[in-house]
């Protein structure tokens, strides 16, 4: 069901009245008039005389109100005059509410159920794949005329393996738009009328744009590095184990290598590229990370999310080499507050993936293209430019700012957009230009580097 406990439903601040029975003494509204006696409880308060309007007020406040009597750090308040310097009278305990809303959802049980949904809607992506494939043959085989509906079925079943190798491409491409129809109806649904602002959908701000684009191949590549690591480490130590090798059959790198000869690039990037990034990234980033995160704080909330992430992409070598990645592809989350921002990262990352598999079927002498031999010193340096990176978005990082200056907070972590009535604006967080312009020069370079290296193999000026 849509997610209702959110700031602007309740309270945009962390102001609030206090729970109380009044002072008929004084005549105004003020914090001393709402406390608690020694003696009393909050059950035992009288209900002040409201309206409908008032009682419904009360009750959607308190439905998410969490209210704490504080015991150690009492606080002394007059009722009257004749109080005031009377240190003969116990002190009364104020009331202190913890004025935020409940953390939104999913906590870690629904987010697990998300998880397993991906895996699911992928496998059923599958099946209506298989089920197009499948109709398609039976309409070509009808069409001749020749073969009763009884051997045709046999016919059609009989040669699917055939079948799937042939239309593997369109296969995949079924398979991950069924995904993406699936993930974002399923976000809409989840997160109710607002879900553009609460998954953050928003511009990107120029900087955070040109630093995302110029870490997206030193992260490719220190990834790259870390998957050959991980994969040394698997085929020397578990794949000769018992019932190990079904993994490699599920190691998509593999599965899509032969795509890279005869599929179109357009296609490639379809399904490779663009799926997975607006999918992938509104259900983990938006819906479980956002849950994780507001329940369990940043950094349990971005490690649970990221080990669920890297999870479902079943190969145990791939998910270990994918944790770098999801753990940058959340913080760039994080400090741009926009979803746009991981989905650019995702976008870029598998974009250089597909192209690499283009070079490495197409050109001659390039087989290993697609994951090169990782020297020790790319990997380390394509790592340090990574965190610099990193350190700079944090130091830039969007923040709402109320009109007193102070930090709009619902009472929870999140990068949703504030209500209107929060009276918050966007702004950034202090970045020496210097900073950002050197960090996005020294990436940039790297980054045409590689480029340049890359043409010069693929024109031949430079041994493969």
């Amino acid at each position: 069901m849509p997610d209702s406990t959110t700031p602007e439903d309740h309270l945009a601040d962390s102001s609030a009245d206090f729970i109380s029975h009044r002072n008929p003494a004084r005549q105004e509204d003020t914090p001393e008039d709402w406390v608690l006696s020694e003696s009393a409880s909050a059950e035992t308060l009288p209900e002040p005389e409201l309206d409908d309007a008032g009682r419904a007020e009360v009750a959607a406040f308190r439905s998410n109100l969490d209210v704490e009597v504080l015991d150690e750090d009492s606080v002394w308040l007059a009722d009257d005059e004749d109080r005031i310097g009377d240190e003969s009278r116990a002190p009364r305990r104020l009331i202190q509410p913890r004025v935020s809303t409940r953390p939104p959802g999913p906590g870690i049980p629904e987010a697990i159920a998300w998880m397993m949904g991906v895996m699911i809607i992928h496998f059923i992506g599958g099946l209506v794949a298989g089920a197009v494939i499948m109709t398609g043959e039976i309409f070509r085989l009808a069409e001749t005329g020749t073969m009763p509906p009884e051997e045709m079925a046999r016919t059609v079943v009989t040669s699917l393996p055939r079948l799937i190798e042939t239309y593997f491409l369109e296969l995949i491409v079924v398979e991950m738009l069924v995904f993406l129809v699936a993930a974002v109806l399923a976000t809409r649904l989840r997160l109710g009328a607002r879900t553009s602002h609460l998954l953050g959908i928003r511009p990107l701000a120029v900087n955070h744009f040109l630093l995302i684009t110029a870490v997206s191949i030193p992260i490719s590549l220190m990834c790259g590095g870390f998957h050959q690591m991980t994969t040394a480490a698997w085929d020397q130590w578990f794949a000769h184990l018992p019932g190990m090798s079904v993994f490699d059959e599920m190691d998509v790198n593999e599965t899509i290598k032969p795509l890279g000869e005869s599929a179109p690039i357009g296609l490639l990037l379809l399904a490779i590229a663009v799926a997975p990034a607006i999918g992938e990234e509104v259900i983990f980033r938006g819906i479980i990370g956002r849950g994780l995160v507001a329940r369990h704080g940043v950094v349990a909330g971005v490690i649970m999310t990221s080990l669920m992430f890297a999870a479902v992409h079943m190969h145990p070598a791939h998910v270990v080499a994918l944790l770098p990645l999801a753990f940058f592809i959340h913080l760039v989350y994080l400090t741009t507050r926009s979803i746009l921002a991981p989905m650019l990262l995702h976008l870029l990352n598998n974009s250089l993936a597909v192209v690499l598999l283009k070079v490495s079927a197409t050109m001659p002498g390039l087989e290993e293209a697609s994951e090169p031999d990782m020297p020790a010193y790319v990997l380390l340096i394509s790592a340090g430019l990574v965190g610099i990176v990193g350190w700079t978005l944090w130091r830039s990082r969007v923040q709402y700012r109320t009109e007193d200056g102070s930090l709009w907070n619902p009472g929870y972590m999140t990068v949703e957009i504030p209500p209107e009535s929060a009276g918050a604006m966007l702004a950034h967080a202090r970045c020496p230009d210097e900073l950002y312009r050197g960090v996005v020069g020294m990436a940039g370079a790297y980054s045409l580097v590689f480029i340049v290296i890359l043409v010069l193999m693929l024109t031949g000026h430079v041994p493969a």
